[in-house]
């Protein structure tokens, strides 16, 4: 918990650090993560066996349309 929880509080800051240095970014960014939502939290929330299984699957999605 300490290494995950040191990670996620290190990147909340550089996002505010960020948003201080752009705030018409981060506006865009907001309206863009509120209709889409983030893959940085999705992958954030779940583990990496579960990233891993999604990125595969979209690969095979990816090739069967490719194919179809």
């Amino acid at each position: 918990m300490g290494e995950k929880g040191c990670a996620e509080r290190s990147r909340g800051k550089l996002r505010q650090k960020e948003w201080k240095k752009n705030p018409g970014g981060a506006f865009n960014d907001g309206l863009t993560r509120g209709m889409v939502g983030s893959l940085v939290d999705l992958v954030g929330a779940v583990s990496w066996k579960v990233t891993g299984a999604f990125i595969i699957i979209l690969i095979v999605v990816l090739v069967v349309v490719t194919i179809f």
